[in-house]
């Protein structure tokens, strides 16, 4: 596959889920072999996105570099990943990308209106060779090489809502060719009972039911009600596809988890570079 870029500029603008700040960013074309990466145009500061930028992963992706930071960036991340996109410059004049509907849609819609740049070089690829796993008391995730008979990320995840909602499981093969219909629409959620423990927190400042699902009684509080019925599960999926990305490459392998989340993935991230024996780069046609 070639590397893409877009063709033109694209601009958003909205508030941010935690921070509650208003905040205007524009993704915009970028050369060969720039990867994606942050301008704060505000700071004057890049941050490129990978997973060693990472500072903070309490209920978002956080990335930050010389004390400035970019919260919540996985959304994004995910709807580039999703669109294959390796090479993009995303500036932002303030701390949080926004949350637009609270899932990865509006960002996919709006790129696809201007289109993508294939570029002259391939893009290359993260192949998993060895199996990674990072364990913590209340759940795990790990990355395995495929079978024969797979292609591209897979990812397979199990939730446990402790009673709070019906518990889950998803598999999504080859992701490749399923992310905007399947994934790119399924928005974040919390609990009800949660909210003030959240405010307490400094975080969902921005948060509403026009850019979250609040689960009470089991149910959406959302008019609309669910996008999917599993859209809790094809959320989390969304999260990881962002979350892996920051791994600078497209990965193909095998993403397993149970009670997911960034704090995890970030960390599984980490035990797959802790050796090149993991994985081999290389670039595909």
């Amino acid at each position: 596959m070639k590397s893409l870029t877009l063709k033109n500029p694209i601009s958003f603008s909205g508030i941010g889920l935690h921070s509650g700040l208003n905040a205007n960013i524009t993704l915009k074309p970028a050369e060969i072999n720039s990867g994606i990466y942050f301008n704060r145009i505000d700071k004057n500061v890049i941050i490129p996105a990978q997973w060693d930028n990472v500072v903070s992963t309490k209920f978002s992706t956080n990335i930050g570099k010389d004390n400035i930071e970019i919260k919540t960036v996985e959304h994004l991340l995910s709807a580039l990943a999703g669109l294959h996109i390796n090479n993009c410059e995303i500036c932002i004049d303030n701390i949080e990308v926004p949350i637009l509907d609270g899932s990865s849609k509006i960002f996919v819609e709006e790129i696809q209106k201007v289109g993508v740049l294939e570029q002259n070089n391939n893009q290359n690829i993260l192949e998993v060779i060895k199996p990674v796993k990072f364990e913590c008391d209340y759940g795990y995730a790990e990355l395995l090489p495929n079978d024969e008979n797979q292609d591209g990320l897979n990812i397979n995840l199990k939730s446990f809502f402790e009673g709070k909602y019906e518990d889950q499981d998803i598999k999504v093969k080859n992701l490749n060719g399923n992310y905007i219909d399947s994934i790119s629409k399924a928005r974040t959620f919390g609990f009800f009972h949660e909210i003030e423990y959240l405010k307490s927190q400094n975080l969902i400042k921005g948060g509403s039911l026009e850019n979250a699902i609040v689960i009470k009684d089991r149910k959406p509080l959302n008019k609309e009600g669910l996008r999917y019925d599993n859209e809790l599960m094809r959320h989390k999926v969304l999260d990881v596809v962002g979350d892996l990305y920051l791994s600078g490459y497209p990965i193909v392998g095998t993403y397993k988890g149970f009670k997911t989340g960034h704090f995890i993935t970030n960390n599984l991230l980490k035990e797959l570079f802790k050796s090149k024996e993991n994985y081999l780069v290389h670039q595909v046609n």
